[in-house]
């Protein structure tokens, strides 16, 4: 998979935008100066859980894969391992402002995602992530919410309100 995103998109390489990791757990943090994402051992808003230690790739999207001159909305980054690729969405927000958070967040992935599958074939199960409020220590949990069914039912991509992935 990385080969093909080095061909689909030849500036991660120059960006620096990827990184293999095996740790047990780690954590995304979304840089509010540089609107970027990078991986963090504490105090992430992000939490990837990895018992197995087996390889996970970190992708950084937003601000690093695409920029605000490409014109169309994307999501801060993408972890995979050999099964499973997870979109991301992080907002940092107070309660008030989570509805609409979560409007611009579902969009955000929804777009991500049809840029890669147009870019190459994503031979791997697909999620997505709102990670919206930032608490990793809360599990994901499968939103029921019109919308979220709604983006399932496009994209044939599960959608998770929650800011942790447990890879197995």
């Amino acid at each position: 998979m990385q080969n093909r995103l080095k061909t689909a998109f030849p500036n991660i390489e120059s960006n620096n935008c990827m990184e293999i990791l095996t740790q047990k757990e780690f954590e995304i943090y979304d840089c509010e100066e540089e609107k970027r994402c990078y991986i963090s051992t504490e105090y992430g808003q992000f939490k990837v859980v990895n018992s197995l230690e087996k390889e996970i790739t970190f992708l950084a999207v937003d601000k690093c894969l695409f920029f605000d001159s490409d014109r169309f909305k994307k999501c801060d980054c993408v972890v995979f391992d050999k099964d499973t690729i997870c979109f991301i969405e992080i907002k940092a927000c107070k309660f008030k402002q989570r509805k609409s958070n979560k409007k611009t967040a579902i969009n955000q992935l929804k777009s991500t995602i049809k840029i890669f599958r147009e870019k190459f074939d994503i031979d791997k199960k697909i999620e997505a992530y709102l990670c919206i409020g930032m608490n990793p220590e809360y599990p994901p949990r499968a939103s029921t919410s019109d919308k979220i069914l709604e983006f399932e039912e496009e994209l044939d991509t599960q959608l998770f309100d929650g800011c942790q992935k447990e890879f197995n």
